[in-house]
């Protein structure tokens, strides 16, 4: 026997074919072509109806109809209401039956008509087919009601859309005594689907533990006792388990879930259902006053009809969504059937959430119980990570070497990549993408990943490899010319990272940069992005300048209850990367306030309560304090190395406080240009422009003499603004000429232009064929 569904189809030329269940809309599959879409859904509801799901849904019925209809809606953008037309498919089923005994005077009997508009995901229902466009229009114009252009948009689509069948096997071809005991089993397995109070906002643990989804918590026996030993008492304590980021705290209810889904009749876990949510999931699609509250409400009558059990992944969003006007947010609305023991929930949170949380909700926490959770000692977390390394080996169908174990905590250890043994997992899963032949993952291939996912050279955390401090410090001044000071500095903490020396509880450098404008701070920082991280997008450029009005601290950490601020999304997103704060001199007091906890602590808490690492990243401070006066304490690029630094830090001492200069590694002077470094900077910079793609593909070759790179060197160089100019004078006097004179020659260019110093103090050029 089979079982029918509705399959919403939606064909994007060029691209694919979406297909979703009409009735059950988050079972999709996107593919290639149509037949290739339906397998996909055929083999997910076979799994489904063999484990007893969907059996009783009616998916499927003879009389589903489809029908075209074109609305203008509006759409809010910068303040104005502007009409967006939307094309889109209604499906309907009922509304129409047979006539009954009344009929004989003409009249038929109506029925409900169920209206889809599959697009939108909206329903309804419908008592007069009559009504039916103006109905829609009505759904269609709440879904949507001020809704942003960018939204309408997307779902302007104008391909082609249908409704099709397909049809599942609904039981499994075995013989009749093993259906008979897979239908016992199904029996005893089925539980009641979950109320809509808890289906609409939140997961079911049990589910995903059922499927195998579940994370285990290795070596945490006492904490996993104590929470379930909390969650079904008599009194049914709420819990929040405190702890940092990444230590455990979701692999510890995942733990418990699973314990309770193995747990024979009679022992108390036996039954435990676990809800999952969080306030995002609780607020989403809430626009209107008392419809958060009202879900909220089912979901507490829910938990206490089925005495289930509520987890929340983040006490600090929990805390900040809700509240508008009426100060009464998702947390205080939860408190009163907290206190009575009516609802279990367990809550998540940092050591920082807390303390925030302390002066705001106070009451909501002592309703709680706390339990700390720690990270795993290094005994018990090799010991975990042996087990965990396991579990992954046979999801993976690997083997990891010893060795393999032993470098991946030796590298997260080291880098501060969460706590054990999270990292750890975590990198041997990426490396058991690209196993050896044999199938093994060896150390080698965990270092690989280590490179891959954090942009690291391999000679930098590969102990096997020798790196030579010489051939460093030279790649560097070839880069960066005329700051020797400088270079040792970036040298040093290569080398301190290779023998892995660095303090893991601070960030890897942090540097204040002082000297003129256009002497290199700013090349040293994209230099030692380039080297450590392989690429210069990963330095991260903050202008304190922009930072200078009071409160402007906000902008880098987010407002409280809102977005990040630049600065926090930035190091989340990549924490392997280099921040450099330009001018920092020029930001408000409150951002320098901020430095003392990125620099002391390697952490930063941004507006949302979330705990940013800056414990990968390298921050460089840079600012031209005494640099106005260095050049008549010094003289032009004088002044010994003590002088120079004795000078500076003078400078920073007299102006930054003591606590912000006592979180930095080193004070870095930058000397003025002498003229030797002008014309080698002068060199470099006309070497780069002759190699550009324009003269590379026509194979032209450009020469030049000493002549004109003297030209270049006293047209390019200001006291004022360092190097910078240089480039200017090189587009100017090089590159702008240079493009006119191949424009005028695009017929047939020479093989090779010369460079050469006219009699009037120009650039000309010549051709040689």
């Amino acid at each position: 026997m089979d079982k029918n569904f509705h399959l919403f189809v939606r064909r994007y030329p060029g691209l694919g074919v979406a297909a979703h269940v009409l009735t059950h809309p988050y079972l999709a599959s996107f593919a290639e072509d149509l037949g290739a879409a339906r397998l996909d859904l055929a083999e997910v509801l076979g799994r489904l109806i063999k484990r007893g799901e969907l059996i009783d849904d009616e998916t499927h019925w003879e009389d589903l109809r489809q029908r075209r209809m074109v609305l203008t809606v509006r759409a809010l953008q910068h303040g104005r209401l502007l009409p967006v037309p939307l094309r889109l498919t209604v499906v309907t089923h009922g509304g129409r039956r047979a006539k009954a005994r009344t009929a004989s005077r003409g009249q038929a009997v109506k029925g409900p008509l169920q209206v889809w508009v599959p697009r939108l995901n909206v329903q309804g229902l419908l008592h007069d087919a009559a009504d039916l466009e103006a109905y829609v229009e009505e759904l269609v114009r709440h879904e949507l009601y001020m809704a942003p252009l960018e939204r309408l948009h997307e779902l302007a689509y104008t391909g082609e859309e249908s409704v099709e069948t397909l049809s599942v096997p609904a039981r499994a071809r075995t013989t009749p005594r093993a259906r008979a005991a897979e239908e016992t089993t199904t029996r005893k397995q089925r539980r009641p689907p979950p109320p809509p109070g808890l289906a609409e906002a939140s997961r079911c643990l049990n589910e995903e533990a059922r499927a195998g989804l579940l994370e285990r918590a290795w070596e945490r026996e006492a904490e996993v006792s104590r929470l379930a030993e909390a969650v079904t008492s008599a009194t049914r304590a709420s819990v929040l388990l405190v702890g940092p980021p990444s230590v455990g705290k979701t692999a510890l209810v995942h733990e418990l879930v699973q314990r309770a889904e193995a747990a024979a009749a009679g022992h108390p876990l036996h039954g435990l259902e676990v809800y999952s949510t969080s306030g995002g999931r609780i607020m989403a699609g809430m626009r209107y006053l008392g419809q958060w509250q009202e879900r909220v409400q089912r979901m507490v009558e829910a938990l206490r009809v089925r005495r289930a059990v509520l987890h929340l992944d983040s006490l600090s969003e929990l805390l900040s969504l809700g509240g508008g006007d009426t100060g009464l947010d998702v947390a205080r609305h939860l408190l009163p059937s907290l206190e009575g023991g009516e609802v279990a929930l367990v809550v998540e949170a940092t050591p920082e959430d807390v303390a925030r949380a302390e002066r705001t909700h106070g009451t909501f926490l002592q309703a709680l119980r706390h339990l700390a959770v720690a990270p795993l000692a290094p005994v018990a977390a090799r010991s975990a990570l042996q087990q965990a390394s396991q579990r992954v080996a046979r999801a993976r169908k690997v083997r990891f070497t010893p060795d393999s174990l032993e470098r991946a905590a030796e590298l997260t250890e080291r880098f501060g990549d969460g706590p054990p043994p999270g990292g750890a997992v975590s990198l041997l899963r990426a490396a058991s993408a690209e196993p050896t032949s044999t199938g093994e993952v060896d150390a080698a291939g965990v270092t690989r990943a280590f490179c891959t996912r954090t942009g690291y050279p391999r000679e930098l955390v590969d102990s096997s490899i020798r790196l030579d401090p010489e051939a460093l410090l030279r790649r560097f001044r070839e880069r960066i010319v005329g700051q020797d000071e400088a270079t040792l500095l970036l040298r040093n903490l290569i080398v301190t990272l290779k023998t892995g020396l660095a303090d893991p509880a601070r960030p890897l450098g942090a540097f204040l940069l002082l000297g003129p404008t256009g002497v290199g701070k700013t090349e040293s920082a994209l230099a030692l992005a380039e080297y450590l991280f392989g690429d210069t997008a990963r330095l991260a450029r903050f202008d304190m300048a922009e930072y200078a009005a009071p409160g402007s601290a906000a902008r880098l950490v987010g407002e409280v209850g809102g977005q990040q601020g630049g600065l926090a999304r930035r190091v989340r997103e990549q924490p392997f990367g280099v921040v450099l704060l330009d001018e920092v001199e020029k930001a408000d007091a409150g951002v320098h306030d901020l430095l003392l906890q990125v620099l002391g602590e390697g952490r930063l808490t941004d507006g949302t309560g979330r705990t940013v690492s800056f414990r990968n990243t390298v921050v460089l401070l840079t600012s031209n304090l005494g640099a106005d006066s260095a050049g008549r304490s010094l003289g032009f690029g004088g002044g010994s190395v003590r002088d120079l630094e004795a000078h500076y830090l003078g400078a920073a001492t007299a102006f930054f406080r003591p606590e912000l200069l006592n979180r930095l590694d080193q004070v870095v002077p930058y000397r003025a240009l002498t003229p030797e470094v002008i014309r080698a900077l002068a060199r470099r910079t006309l070497e780069a422009a002759l190699a550009r793609e324009g003269l590379t593909r026509r194979g032209v070759k450009v020469s030049f003499g000493e002549d004109v790179v003297d030209h270049l060197a006293r047209t390019g160089f200001d006291a004022r603004y360092g190097a910078r100019p240089l480039k200017r004078a090189v587009e100017q006097h090089v590159v702008s000429p240079l493009a006119q004179w191949l424009a005028a020659h695009a017929s047939a260019p020479p093989g090779q232009v010369v460079l050469r110093m006219g009699a009037d103090g120009k650039v000309e050029l010549g051709g040689v064929t």
